[in-house]
């Protein structure tokens, strides 16, 4: 039986299926799903950093590039890069969060655009719900990763 977050990331990821798609007409189609271990880390805006488990096991970085208030005061927007590494490769692209000041829960959306080696022309989403602490500066999460690759 998947867990609550797990169906809303499938079905999350699954209506953004769509919008992944190239015109290629023999795209692979691969599906990741795990879970995401954040630490903050040191940078010049807000990042953070830590291990993925699952289908894409290596490590994850974010680096915030914007934060803007909400109508709700206590929701953030935040705009920034994901980056994941595997034994495999790498593949990045712009990321959009909602995060809860007052709960920690936040919900991510990553539209990957960039890869390298196993993941060159990759594209597709990385979607994140979860939670962080921000004065433990560590969160934890689940997250499905829908990519396509050209063949």
């Amino acid at each position: 039986m998947r867990t609550r977050p797990t169906k809303l990331l499938t079905m999350l990821g699954a209506c953004l299926l769509s919008w992944t798609l190239e015109a290629d007409a023999h795209p692979t189609f691969k599906s990741y799903t795990g879970t995401f271990s954040s630490t903050q880390t040191e940078c010049d805006t807000m990042c953070t950093g830590g291990p993925l488990t699952g289908g894409l096991a290596g490590t994850m970085t974010w680096r915030m590039e914007s934060m803007e208030a909400t109508s709700n005061p206590d929701v953030v927007k935040l705009v920034g890069v994901d980056t994941v590494t595997t034994s495999t490769g790498t593949f990045s692209g712009p990321d959009y969060t909602f995060w809860n000041l007052a709960t920690g829960d936040f919900i991510d959306v990553a539209l990957i655009d960039h890869g390298t080696g196993a993941f060159q022309g990759v594209r597709g989403t990385l979607i994140l719900q979860g939670g962080f602490d921000s004065a433990a500066g560590q969160g934890s999460s689940h997250y499905v990763a829908l990519l396509t690759l050209p063949n």
